[in-house]
């Protein structure tokens, strides 16, 4: 209960800090966006995840027990990710890892993890392998 509200209130602070940073900076407007309105949005996101984060902690009187090893094994298989993401590509190295992640956070069966990261995987390929560069102008954001 503790940590959670201390994070709560940490991250709380950090997003409010981020907005009133983004404010020194041009916010402009959604149709002709400023250097400050992507940090103002995600500092909002993350006022509400705090938010949420602090009823979460408030309600809880329960230690909750630790998940190190889950936790440990996410952050190996994304430094495997990180380097096996250019010598297999996107579409595999994403699969892979969302398949490993999926069986590995909810001991679900492996035909399950492996639709779900077809699915994922498709998804994420469909957004920002197609559409993109169908719908944005060349040259947008270096792509």
């Amino acid at each position: 209960m503790r940590n959670e509200l201390r994070a709560g209130i940490f991250f709380l602070g950090f997003a409010l800090f981020v907005m009133w940073e983004s404010f020194r900076l041009e916010l402009g407007t959604f149709s002709r966006p400023g250097s400050g309105l992507f940090p103002f949005g995600m500092g909002i996101i993350l006022v509400g995840l705090s938010v949420a984060l602090l009823c979460k902690g408030w309600g809880s009187r329960e230690p909750k027990k630790g998940h190190t090893r889950k936790a440990i094994l996410v952050l190996f298989f994304l430094l495997v990710y990180c380097i096996f993401l250019e010598p297999l590509g996107f579409i595999i190295a994403c699969f892979l890892l969302l398949a490993i992640l999926f069986r590995l956070t909810k001991s679900r069966p492996w035909w399950t993890a492996i639709i779900m990261s077809l699915g994922v995987t498709f998804l994420a390929y469909l957004i920002f392998g197609v559409l993109l560069h169908v719908y944005l102008p060349r040259g947008f954001l270096g792509i």
